[in-house]
């Protein structure tokens, strides 16, 4: 055996094993990192139509509270009147609520007529589980969750269902509402299927890298160096773009359905409520508490929207990024009583839909941690527009960054970095010469799309 091929044979062999160990330890590990980010998000989706079942049960709760409490015109007269209410409150395309007595007899069922009066304590679903029984169980351990499959009115077929039920002891009733989850199922499965194909391709590129340094290894008889832990890197960015891109599209979900279906159902219950205090007028005391009952009312709608406002503000995809700044630091003020001061440019169609999400998570970022750390008085912010660059700056005149200076900063920080950097931009923490603390935003314009403007 020649030197020039014992020496091929020393250059090729330790690479394919190496790329063999890398291709290996990468897919293994990708496994692993896809059924950790499905859990996450599967996890993070379930706990937010926990909390929306909940949220639609509170309103169902405050719709019947003074009929259930004070029986007016007899028990059997305000039972009649609940049952009409909730068999007439709706919500989304397949969300209703239902009630049982304790023995398993229905009594409401807005989208299953043929249940009421029948008792059901038996019943099963396609997976042998006791749906009204585990159900009144639930409501009577003080109120909780059961899962099952149900009848889904929009598509008419059987699907997994969470059920939520409360107990109105006074009455021996259960009343219980439930989302459907199939969509979960869905969501979860498409990002399985883009981490699964971006394992894919990174095995591929891989191997493909692979052949190319074999080849330039027998002709040259050279070793080539690969930098896996740069290409991993390249990945992660991509992955954690995904993860604030389904973020931002579940907050967005969230705030339509706060914003459309449950602040107008408040709206609607606040109208009924008006029309009772209006025709009070003879009643000091149901007057009072159809006032008290206004009031509640109205600070649950601000508060409802302004839940929906925080997960996704509507003025920013209305009227785009500089109102939207606006706003931000109007509603910052008034709540913490920091004064704010925003001047911002007009980007129009410069700047990707993604890109003023991300710069307006930022500045979202900055003033939490202004309000949490900074001890300032004073905020200002300012975006300005160039020809090929636009440039953020949030300024405050707190009590300024640590010394030593962090390299790196908290988690805040790097996902405020990695946001930017999706979007090609730079992100500079850094003291301000007069003392608080300075965030400094570089991001380039799109040129396709200001081509196209």
């Amino acid at each position: 055996m020649t030197f020039k091929t014992k020496l091929l044979l020393i250059t090729i062999l330790p690479l394919i094993a190496v790329s063999i160990l890398i291709g290996g330890t990468t897919y293994y590990q990708s496994r692993e990192m896809i059924d950790a980010q499905t859990r996450t998000v599967e996890q993070r989706i379930l706990s937010t139509k926990r909390q929306e079942i909940r949220n639609y049960v509170s309103l169902a709760l405050t719709s019947i509270e003074q009929i259930y409490r004070d029986e007016p015109g007899g028990r059997e007269a305000a039972q009649a009147r609940v049952k009409d209410i909730l068999q007439h409150l709706t919500f989304d395309y397949d969300g209703y609520f239902f009630v049982y007595t304790l023995d398993g007899t229905n009594i409401v069922h807005p989208k299953l007529p043929h249940l009421v009066d029948g008792n059901w304590w038996e019943l099963q679903d396609a997976n042998g589980d006791y749906v009204i029984r585990n159900l009144i169980e639930a409501a009577r351990a003080g109120g909780g969750f059961h899962q099952y499959v149900w009848h889904k009115p929009s598509t008419g077929t059987v699907e997994e269902k969470l059920g939520y039920a409360i107990l109105l002891d006074k009455w021996g009733w259960m009343l219980g509402t439930g989302l459907y989850t199939d969509d979960i199922a869905r969501e979860v499965a498409a990002i399985h299927s883009d981490i699964a194909r971006s394992i894919r391709q990174t095995l591929l590129v891989t191997f493909i890298i692979t052949l190319v340094a074999i080849v330039v290894a027998g002709t040259l008889i050279a070793g080539v160096r690969f930098s896996e832990q740069r290409f991993a890197d390249s990945k992660l960015k991509e992955l954690t773009n995904r993860i604030f891109q389904v973020q931002e599209q579940e907050r967005k979900r969230v705030s339509t359905e706060l914003h459309d279906s449950i602040s107008q159902l408040l709206v609607s219950v606040r109208y009924g409520v008006e029309m009772i205090h209006s025709e009070a007028g003879r009643a000091p005391d149901l007057q009072a508490q159809a006032a008290k009952c206004l009031t509640t009312l109205d600070g649950t709608i601000a508060e409802v929207r302004r839940i929906s406002r925080d997960l996704r503000p509507s003025v920013l995809d209305d009227m785009g990024l500089s109102a939207a700044l606006g706003s931000l630091g109007k509603e910052f003020q008034n709540q913490s009583g920091i004064v704010v001061n925003v001047t911002a440019d007009q980007c129009h169609t410069r700047l990707a839909e993604g890109a003023k999400t991300a710069l307006y998570r930022v500045v979202q970022e900055c003033l939490t941690n202004v309000a949490r750390h900074a001890g300032a008085s004073e905020v200002t912010i300012s975006l300005k527009v160039g020809l090929h660059n636009l440039i953020l700056s949030v300024d405050d005149n707190g009590v300024g960054l640590p010394r030593p200076l962090p390299r790196s900063g908290g988690l805040g920080f790097r996902n405020m970095r990695e946001r930017i950097e999706t979007y090609g931009g730079r992100l500079t923490l850094s003291r301000r010469p007069v003392g608080g603390t300075r965030i400094r935003v570089q991001m380039p314009l799109d040129k396709r799309l200001a081509s196209a403007a």
